[in-house]
């Protein structure tokens, strides 16, 4: 599979968090090369499922929706007042390329005042309450194509390759991870499984967690994986707070299940797929959190690749750690046999 192109696909299709239907669509296209067992919730999680129908089942997550902003408002020079929608951070706002998802897209340009004009005073970061977006149009014209509640993107532009096998876009949080399942699906479907595993792309994870709680519900696997990004080196970062960019990392803690989190270790170890350890003593802002308490409880753990600059237009992962990624996972699903409760089984 070709999972740049993937990745491409993806990130350039909008779907800001609550409005997730047509990355969905394209998230179904994707899945069909593997399995025809395919279905959406109400609410627009889309799962694909392959294995065999004996044996447990392992659900595999990753989310599709993505940061944005929402129109609350146009000025009377047609300039878009906008709030945020899942966590985009103001800082980066100013200078940013967006796509207004009006009547039609229409790109738009969020500026700032010029230093000429503000006696000097740069140092201070803008609040979203300050910035407006323009595209182009008198208020007459916006307002005829614009509307309250619509929402706002980061420009749709393809990944720019680094050197190094380094790629940089906006929404690699958690479209990479969508692609990376894609990977994994490939790698699984060339294997005789003694389980089945459903893989979902969720909604609403950047605002509420809604689709990784209903996912769970819904499916009520016996296991599941968490696939999200963790926080890669960034000036500015403490060393402790991020891991290796070519290391695959598995989070530790009480939203982890102790031997799901071993038999993904073991994984990496059998493949010598070098891993770092992410320790999280609570929330661990995933939707592993809304998943691990459904249905009475459900083992879960965390599989991560690190990411430079997350929530921004240049978020930046490495592709063979996502590749990585996928090796883990496909060789933990691959090794379950008849004694998968027993491996699961928390010692007395």
């Amino acid at each position: 599979m070709n999972m740049l192109q993937a990745i491409t696909d993806l990130i350039t299709t909008p779907g800001v968090t609550g409005a997730e239907h047509a990355v969905g669509e394209v998230v179904k296209q994707y899945f069909s090369a593997y399995t025809q067992d395919i279905w959406q919730d109400k609410f627009g999680n889309v799962y694909g499922r392959i294995g065999e129908a004996q044996g447990p089942e392992i659900m595999v997550m990753a989310h599709m929706d993505e940061i944005g902003l929402m129109v609350t408002g146009i000025e009377d020079n047609g300039m878009l007042r906008m709030i945020n929608v899942g966590g985009v951070d103001p800082r980066v706002l100013p200078g940013s390329e967006v796509l207004v998802l009006g009547e039609k897209p229409l790109p738009g340009v969020i500026g700032a005042i010029p230093p000429h004009l503000t006696g000097g005073q740069t140092g201070n970061a803008y609040k979203i309450e300050d910035l407006v977006c323009d595209i182009g149009y008198d208020a007459e014209k916006a307002r005829e194509l614009v509307h309250e509640g619509d929402y706002v993107t980061f420009a749709p532009k393809a990944p720019l390759q680094l050197c190094n096998g380094y790629v940089s876009s906006k929404t690699m949080d958690d479209r990479a991870l969508v692609a990376m399942m894609l990977e994994c699906m490939e790698m699984l479907s060339k294997r005789k499984l003694k389980c089945s595993v459903v893989f979902c792309a969720s909604v609403q994870e950047e605002r509420s967690g809604l689709g990784g709680r209903i996912g769970a519900y819904s499916v009520h696997p016996d296991m599941a994986i968490a696939v999200d990004v963790c926080h890669g080196p960034t000036p500015g970062v403490r060393p402790f707070e991020a891991a290796p960019m070519d290391k695959v990392v598995l989070t530790k803690g009480s939203n982890i299940h102790e031997k799901l989190f071993g038999m993904l270790q073991a994984s990496a170890r059998e493949q010598n797929i070098a891993t770092d350890l992410e320790i999280a003593a609570g929330h661990t802002g995933t939707d592993a959190w809304e998943i691990q308490v459904q249905r009475g409880g459900i083992p879960s753990a965390i599989v991560s690749p690190p990411l430079r600059y997350m929530h921004t237009s240049v978020e930046t992962i490495r592709m063979e750690t996502l590749r990585n990624c996928a090796k883990v996972i496909a060789g933990m699903i691959g090794n379950i046999d008849e004694n998968w409760e027993a491996a699961l089984c928390l010692d007395d």
